[in-house]
Parts: C-alpha cells; structure tokens; sequence
C-alpha cells in the first residue's frame, strides 16, 4: 500500500511539473547576457533604398512595430514585442525587440535581438536565439550575399 501511494504522488508531482514547465513564462530561446549582434553582407549591386524597404517589411511580416526609421542613418528599431505561446496567448512578462543598422558604407546588415524576462518586478536583458536565426534566415535570403 505505502508503495503504491508512493508511486501514485510521484505521478502527481511529474504531471504538475510538466504542466508549470509548459505554461513557462519564458521561451527556451531565451539567452540571459548580451546578444551577438549578427552581420549579413548585402547583395553586391542592391540598392540601398531597396535594402532598407526589404528589411522594414521584413520586420513588419513578422509582427514587429517600427519605433525608430531613419532610412538617412540606415538604422531600423522596433518596439518590443509581447511572447505569444504557441496556444495564442499573449506572455507579459518576456518581450523582444529588433535593431538593425546598415554599416555605413551600405555593405552590411547588423541585426540585434534583445529579449528581456520580468522576474521579481526587474527586466533581466538577454537576447532570443530563435528570432535571431529566423530573422537572419529571411533577411539573407531577401537582401544577402
């Protein structure tokens, strides 16, 4: 008898674990620490003006709200953006924003993804491995070498 209550609370405890692991507040992407921004060389003979329009629908089809557009410095910032779980509902307390900026010469795309996580009523910074590679993906693909 004491073995089988044994085994039936250590079920109990394995489902609620798994159940608090799965409703976390936090994507697994998430990497506490400064992010590495990410450099993706542009296609020799792309316009400028063309870039910078590729990139800003890019952001914008991947629900990201312009901030900051300032196509004269070749600087893009987005306003942070909520997680949603893969259920649809909107997380609070994880948020990710996008920069990028074009090198000077017009060669080259920096992107950088901050994400940040709420814990104990501080913002802890950190980047999100997951939109950085879906975003590095895409815009290599759109305006890269």
């Amino acid at each position: 008898m004491k073995k089988m209550t044994f085994l039936v609370m250590l079920a109990m405890v394995l489902v609620f674990g798994m159940a608090v692991v799965g409703c976390s507040s936090t994507p697994g992407s998430f990497v506490r620490g400064p992010a590495s921004p990410v450099t993706i060389m542009l296609r020799p003979g792309l316009d400028f003006d063309q870039a910078f329009r590729e990139v800003s629908f890019i952001l914008l089809n991947n629900n990201f709200q312009t901030e900051t557009l300032q196509p004269e410095a070749g600087f893009i910032r987005t306003n942070w953006r909520f997680w949603v779980t893969p259920r649809g509902q909107t997380v609070e307390s994880y948020r990710v924003r996008v920069s990028v900026t074009f090198n000077p010469n017009r060669t080259q795309v920096i992107l950088n993804v901050e994400g940040q996580v709420l814990q104990r009523g501080t913002w802890v910074p950190g980047w999100d491995r997951a939109v950085t590679e879906d975003l590095r993906q895409e815009l290599t693909m759109a305006v890269g070498n």
